[in-house]
């Protein structure tokens, strides 16, 4: 009985995460993909027609698991999915930066295809730091919204909640791929 409730929970819990994750950890690259659940605030909705810097800001966060003492931060990266209205060609400019490195970029005809991409970029990988290939890592990503249009003299901060999930261990256990050796 207990264990059938564990799983309703879950399920109730992860239909209401503002993000959906899927990760892979392989020969030590961290390919994420998230994808945005909520609508994107007014404010950049508003924003985008204008020709103001709109962004999406993943953060991502790769956390150890530990069971004596809370769990320790081990690595950090970011993507951020930008679009930007441009009046002369009448299209939006599209890009996602990782780490601030351009992974990719495109044009789009509609501002409902600009939110579109702002929600969902794509898959970004990671390159993970030696010795992270333990069985017992879980990510959190989290998006911050921006647009360059406000005008604040205190730190403001709009985003979604931090959501979290275990991170699959590497199945080449970190070990580079050895020729395969015959005996004769």
């Amino acid at each position: 009985m207990s264990n059938w409730l564990a799983i309703l929970l879950a399920a109730a819990v992860s239909a209401s995460a503002p993000l959906t994750l899927e990760t892979e950890l392989d020969k030590g690259t961290l390919t994420v993909e998230f994808q945005l659940q909520e609508s994107l605030p007014e404010f950049l909705e508003a924003a985008l027609p204008s020709g103001a810097a709109v962004e999406v800001n993943y953060q991502v966060r790769v956390r150890s698991k530990r069971k004596a003492w809370w769990d320790k931060k081990v690595w950090k990266g970011d993507a951020t999915a930008s679009s930007i209205f441009d009046p002369v060609t009448g299209r939006y400019n599209c890009g996602l930066v990782l780490d601030g490195v351009i992974v990719s970029s495109r044009e789009v005809e509609s501002s409902d295809e600009a939110l579109a991409w702002l929600a969902n970029p794509g898959v970004v990988r990671f390159a993970m730091p030696e010795g992270l290939r333990e069985s017992s890592l879980a990510i959190r990503v989290r998006a911050v919204f921006s647009s360059s249009t406000k005008w604040l003299f205190f730190p403001d901060t709009e985003g979604t909640e931090w959501v979290e999930m275990p991170i699959a261990a590497d199945p080449a256990g970190g070990a580079e791929d050895a020729p395969d050796k015959t005996e004769g």
